[in-house]
């Protein structure tokens, strides 16, 4: 390997440059398709982790509230393996786990600080961990 001490790779945002300026839906696909499968190429052949940061948009509903979908529509939600919703609930971060092969549905509140991201234990304010 070129960087063999490389062992994540992420792309924040890849949604931003999908969602400017971009006349021609066609193009776009074809561009994001072949990206992601490079992607997903690297992180085989180099046994990395690929994270890409995708958003999130409002769609509204004929009936009910409106609900929350990828930027990049559900072709592009569905080619990755595991999608991770971070969010807020009250005062504390959540990572939920919402699509994996390996892994059950779940979420997790964490804390990002000077050394690190930190998961919260159930029962304990955030504040305690600073």
């Amino acid at each position: 390997a070129e960087h063999p001490r490389v062992r994540l790779v992420v792309i924040d945002s890849v949604a931003f440059h999908f969602r400017q300026d971009f006349q021609d839906m066609a193009l776009r696909t074809t561009i994001l398709s072949k990206m992601t499968n490079r992607l997903m190429s690297i992180a085989t052949s180099q046994d990395v982790a690929v994270v890409t940061v995708n958003q999130v948009t409002v769609k509204p509903q004929k009936q009910g509230p409106a609900r929350l979908v990828p930027a990049l529509g559900e072709s592009y939600a569905h080619a990755c393996t595991t999608r991770v919703i971070l969010s807020w609930e009250n005062d504390d971060r959540v990572a939920f786990i919402t699509k994996s092969p390996r892994l059950a549905q779940a979420s997790a509140r964490y804390t990002v600080t000077s050394g690190g991201i930190r998961d919260i234990p159930r029962g304990v304010k955030r504040d305690a961990l600073q």
